[in-house]
């Protein structure tokens, strides 16, 4: 009688699958990186898994393969955040996937179908022209040679009136008239060599232009980061100009751009903040 007792007890204990994974993680917020409660993931497995992360961690199971593994989150009924992760499992044991919810525009659009067509248009165009800002790139390159020849004449113009100064504060005594004139002569004569300044003295004396200014402010006052689509949303310029502007800070070492789904986000580093 015991032996019936205890084979079904047994039977009845779960039986972990042979060879399933277990994939887990946490849900986080992209500008507070606080844990996101009640988002609900979704995996394209067979049969497809859905969970909510009711304290923003999540743990499933599956079977070696590859898998998209999809965040969402929702107020009122609107999508306002989402996010994305592939993952290809090969064997058993532990995925630790955590995943940063980015604001999702997804739910507008949708209402709009023309306003979805006009931004994707503007999306080509501004990769067109990012892909195509070589010849912008040279103007640049232009501008800044324009800027270090004035600054190296301003340069050699303030040490020669500076050496003019000091000859004529010099006390010259009546017996050394003639040298301290030879003397002259000669330093005026010699060949003077060109002092260029250094880079980082030419980013102190040339200030930034002033669309490129506007756009470190308002990153700054977001804490340092922000994404590219709100960034353009706080200014009256294309959508093209902005990609230009970020991408020529990016090229001066004052802001990181990095790419999050369908955006991207903008960082200021913390040596240039």
């Amino acid at each position: 009688m015991s032996i019936c007792v205890l084979a079904c007890f047994f039977s009845a204990l779960p039986v972990s699958a042979e060879g399933t994974a277990t994939i887990h993680g946490a849900i986080y917020e992209w500008d507070t990186f606080q844990l996101m409660e009640n988002a609900i993931i979704e995996v394209n497995s067979t049969p497809p898994q859905s969970i909510v992360a009711k304290y923003g961690v999540y743990s499933m199971n599956l079977a070696p393969g590859e898998y998209l593994i999809t965040a969402t989150y929702y107020e009122n009924n609107t999508l306002t955040a989402s996010a994305q992760e592939t993952i290809t499992i090969t064997d058993d044991g532990d995925y630790i996937i955590d995943l940063i919810l980015l604001p999702s525009y997804d739910s507008d659009l949708s209402e709009d179908p023309d306003l979805l067509n006009i931004i994707t248009s503007l999306e080509e165009d501004a990769e067109a022209i990012e892909g195509g800002s070589d010849d912008r790139n040279l103007v640049y390159v232009a501008v800044l040679i324009v800027f270090l020849l004035a600054g190296t004449g301003f340069y050699l113009f303030s040490r020669k009136n500076g050496e003019k100064e000091v000859a004529e504060d010099m006390p010259i005594s009546p017996v050394g008239e003639d040298r301290v004139e030879m003397a002259g002569k000669e330093l005026s004569e010699a060949p003077q060599e060109p002092v260029i300044p250094e880079e980082n003295d030419l980013q102190d004396e040339v200030p930034l232009p002033s669309d490129l200014q506007e756009v470190l402010d308002i990153i700054r006052s977001g804490g340092g980061r922000i994404t590219q689509k709100d960034l353009r949303s706080k200014l009256s310029y294309s959508e093209a100009k902005v990609s230009l502007i970020v991408s020529d800070l990016e090229n001066r070492g004052l802001v990181e751009k990095f790419k999050k789904g369908r955006g991207n986000i903008i960082i200021i580093p913390d040596d240039q903040r």
